[in-house]
């Protein structure tokens, strides 16, 4: 009679655990629980499940402590284990693989991806326990008859091999590392062999990319075609180890590349019921391979299946990451210092993409006279005369990363607070516009530009929606709400060389900052008229 696959699902979350169980209640599984550390090591000790589900984030004893525990344990060591994690850090990653995990899959749970690889590890734990087995009946074959010592030693070393080549794979995420250990280890296990060849399938076009291994050299190879590709499309679709006598002799071999490719003995290699390519040992006369290699090549075709997947998973989160990396700082490089554009970059959840509310403090200048100024000058003097005087007002806002919002003519916008929070923020701000004044004087004293221009400059403290507004083709980081309307009309009532404030900077920064009372303003867009301050300059004591 077949009994079912037991799994055992470990989680102290009641919700986690219904979640797990209703991706795999249609999937023939007996399915037993934990609700802790402890009580998963009691069953794994009473009941010996076939699969471990292992939650991470687990008081008193986490999955890491549970991973640990029964890996060093001969009895369980072999039970495979998937930690089922919300944690998506390399270091977390490595750290699992390290205390002895299998695989893992991260939270919320794809029930199709966590399916495939539950029937991955359970095909390794059959094949293991296959083993298991045969090694068992080979013991006693030798008690039997001691004519059988020297075929038991062979299988020995076989399952030696395989089992430190699975260690090994289970542990190395780069794939030339792990492409290196599944050649060694064919090698390894079959001597006649003069040589390895994977062919590995391409995620985008499924192109095949075989690498070629020589049992002599020990060296590495990659080819654009070998000449056998029609031979390997044949094994992945039949989806079966092919023997081929002599290559020569195939109706499918086209120009041999490989001269030392004779006879060939190629396996398909999957993960769940995807495709990665096959592993393939060749000799150099037509004499076709021992059939017990098929079985060999077979279980460590399935190991080099599921480490080739995870390497080439690990690679695509890792390209995805400084994809996202690129785009952020593709964004940001052009609204705020660079220092702030590595922060932003390296901490990542500290910025939120698209709209936020949040408090900002808000920044508007103008120069003033400009139009006067314009009347009577070339449009290129205008230019560079004005690119001049934004020069020094951007400056001095990314002096104190302050975050560039935009251009408006002979205007400037600037956000602080955002996209990083600063508890500082509204000091700042005052500190900018102070910084700008005092260059703008320097910059006119030193330049003669006939009329000396200026900026009126407001600064209001608010709430605000922050974030990238616009477009997947064109998309900008800016601040939208009252708070930006209040500090443009202050603005536009701040003559050249004044710094308005309202209400809301004042208040916090009292202590701080030296300034002149105007009264309330009446402005535009407000029914009730606006309490403003002139700014003098920073307190002395």
């Amino acid at each position: 009679m077949v009994t079912s696959p037991s799994i055992l699902i470990v989680d102290d979350n009641p919700t986690g655990r219904q979640i797990l169980n209703g991706l795999l209640v249609d999937q023939n599984y007996s399915i037993d629980f934990a609700t802790n550390g402890v009580e998963a090591l009691q069953k794994i000790s009473s009941s010996k499940p076939d699969l471990v589900l292992l939650d991470v984030m687990m008081p008193d004893m986490d999955g890491f402590e549970v991973c640990q525990h029964l890996k060093a344990n001969n009895d369980w060591q072999h039970i495979p284990i998937i930690l089922v994690t919300a944690l998506d850090g390399k270091e977390d990653l490595a750290h699992g693989l390290n205390v002895g995990a299998d695989d893992f899959i991260s939270k919320p749970v794809n029930g199709l991806e966590l399916r495939a690889r539950i029937r991955s590890m359970l095909r390794i734990k059959q094949q293991y326990d296959a083993l298991k087995r045969q090694k068992s009946e080979l013991k006693t074959s030798l008690h039997l008859n001691q004519k059988f010592s020297h075929v038991f030693a062979q299988h020995l070393e076989t399952l030696e091999i395989v089992h430190n080549t699975s260690i090994q794979l289970m542990n190395n995420l780069n794939m030339d590392s792990v492409l290196d250990l599944v050649s060694q280890a064919v090698l390894d296990l079959v001597p006649e062999a003069k040589g390895c060849v994977m062919h590995l399938l391409s995620d985008d076009d499924q192109q095949l990319l075989p690498v070629v291994y020589s049992s002599e050299t020990t060296s590495k190879i990659v080819y654009p075609d070998l000449g056998i590709e029609e031979i390997i499309h044949q094994a992945i679709q039949e989806g079966h180890t092919l023997i081929v006598p002599d290559v020569d002799c195939n109706k499918c071999h086209k120009l041999n590349q490989i001269p030392e490719i004779r006879s060939l003995l190629v396996t398909p290699l999957f993960e769940g019921n995807k495709a990665v390519g096959t592993l393939s040992i060749y000799r150099s006369d037509p004499v076709p391979f021992e059939a017990d290699y098929q079985y060999v090549l077979s279980i460590i075709g399935t190991q080099a299946a599921v480490a080739i997947s995870r390497a080439k998973l690990l690679r695509a989160k890792e390209l995805a990451n400084e994809k996202e990396k690129w785009a952020i700082r593709n964004i940001f490089q052009r609204y705020v210092s660079p220092a702030v554009v590595d922060q932003v970059v390296e901490d990542r959840n500290n910025l939120a993409l698209g709209g936020q509310r949040q408090e900002v403090t808000i920044l508007f200048a103008d120069i003033r006279g400009f139009t006067t100024f314009s009347e009577d000058r070339d449009p290129e003097q205008l230019i560079d005369v004005l690119n001049s005087y934004l020069a020094l007002a951007v400056k001095a806002i990314l002096a104190e990363e302050g975050t560039l919002d935009k251009f408006m003519g002979d205007a400037v916008m600037a956000i602080f607070n955002a996209p990083l929070a600063q508890s500082d923020h509204a000091i700042r701000a005052v500190r900018a516009a102070l910084t700008m004044q005092q260059a703008i004087d320097q910059y006119n004293r030193e330049h003669a530009v006939g009329q000396a221009l200026s900026f009126g400059i407001g600064l209001h403290r608010g709430q605000a929606v922050v974030g990238n507004i616009g477009t997947a083709q064109q998309m900008n980081y800016t601040a939208i709400g009252d708070t930006i309307n209040l500090a443009k009309r202050l603005q536009e009532y701040a003559a050249g060389g004044d710094i308005l404030l309202s209400q809301a900077i004042y208040q916090p920064l009292q202590n701080q900052i030296e300034v002149e009372a105007l009264g309330h303003l009446t402005v535009k867009g407000r029914r009730t008229p606006v309490n403003s301050y002139k700014l003098l300059g920073l307190a002395t004591s």
